[in-house]
C-alpha cells in the first residue's frame, strides 16, 4: 500500500469550535482530503486516518469533534459521496474542554473511540499526550497500540502512544522507552505504523522528533501516520517509509478507481 497522490483541496469540511492560546474560542473548519494509494487489501474500499481533533461541536450538543467526524464519515458513505469506510486510524489528541477555554487541556476521550467503534468495524490507533480513557466502558472492539501490533483489514499495524517528556505528565515516556517501543514495532515488518509524536524533517524545516526520524531511517519500510506537530505539507519520504502527517485533518485512503 503506497501513496501515489494527495488531493490539494479538501472534498469536504465541517465547522467546529476550539480553544485558543489566548482569548475566546476559535471558529475553525476541519478539512477532509483523499489520499490515493496504489492498492488496498482485498475487501477494503477506504480507510480514514486522522489526529489532533481538539475541538467541539457548536451548539447545545457540545460533542467532541471526533464524535462529529465519525458521524459525518458514516453519513458521507451512506449517501455514496465517499466509498464505504472499512476502518479508522486515530493518531491521538481528541480532547478539548467543554467550554473551549484553554488550549492544551487533557481529558476523557472514551466517547470518541466508542463513537468510531459504533460506526465502523475496525478502529485502531494510539493515544496522544492529551488523551485519557475509561477502560471500563471503552469498546472491546477498539485496538489501542503502544509498542505492539495487530492484524486488521489485511494489514499489520503497529503503534506507539504518547510523546517523549516528563513521566509525571499525561501520556509521556522517557526517550529510551519511546525508542524501545518504536524499535519493537519496526522489527515486526508492519505495513502501517501509527504514532502521535512523529519525525522531524530538517531538510524542509518541518518540526518533529529527531529520534523518531533516525529510527525510521535505520529500519523498515511502509506507511507512517502521525500528528502532534502540524505540517503544511503533510507528506515526506523518510528512509524506506512514506510518512503522512494527519494533524488537524481527516484523510481518506482510497484507490484511484474509487
Amino acid at each position: 500500500m503506497k501513496i501515489i497522490n494527495i488531493e490539494k483541496h479538501p472534498f469536504y469540511e465541517i465547522a467546529y469550535i476550539s480553544s485558543s492560546r489566548r482569548g475566546p474560542a476559535r471558529h475553525c473548519r476541519l478539512p477532509f482530503y483523499k489520499v490515493f494509494v496504489d492498492a488496498l487489501p482485498d475487501g477494503i474500499s477506504a480507510i480514514a486516518v486522522t489526529s489532533d481533533l481538539q475541538g467541539r461541536e457548536g451548539g447545545e450538543a457540545n460533542r467532541l469533534l471526533g464524535e462529529v467526524v465519525s458521524e459525518e464519515l458514516r453519513l458521507l458513505a451512506d449517501v455514496e459521496d465517499i466509498p464505504h469506510v472499512n476502518g479508522v486510524i486515530l493518531a491521538g489528541d481528541m480532547y478539548d474542554y467543554p467550554d473551549c477555554h484553554k488550549l492544551g487541556g487533557s481529558g476523557d476521550v472514551t466517547d470518541v473511540w466508542n463513537a468510531f467503534a459504533h460506526d465502523f468495524e475496525h478502529v485502531i490507533g494510539v493515544h496522544g499526550n492529551h488523551d485519557m480513557v475509561d477502560e471500563d466502558v471503552l469498546s472491546a472492539s477498539v485496538h489501542v497500540l503502544d509498542g505492539n501490533c495487530v492484524d486488521a483489514m489485511g494489514l499489520s499495524i503497529g503503534g506507539v502512544s504518547g510523546i517523549i517528556g516528563s513521566l509525571h505528565r499525561n501520556q509521556r515516556k522517557s526517550e529510551a522507552d519511546f525508542k524501545k517501543n518504536l524499535q519493537r514495532v519496526l522489527t515486526k515488518k508492519t505495513d502501517l505504523i501509527v504514532l502521535h509524536q512523529g519525525p522531524d524533517d530538517p531538510e524542509t524545516g518541518r518540526i518533529g522528533e529527531p529520534m523518531v526520524r533516525e529510527a525510521l531511517e535505520s529500519k523498515g519500510s511502509g506507511m507512517v501516520i502521525f500528528g502532534h506537530c502540524p505540517w503544511q505539507d503533510p507528506y515526506a519520504d523518510i528512509g524506506g517509509h512514506q510518512v503522512l502527517n494527519v494533524d488537524g485533518r481527516v484523510m481518506l485512503l482510497v484507490t484511484q478507481n474509487e
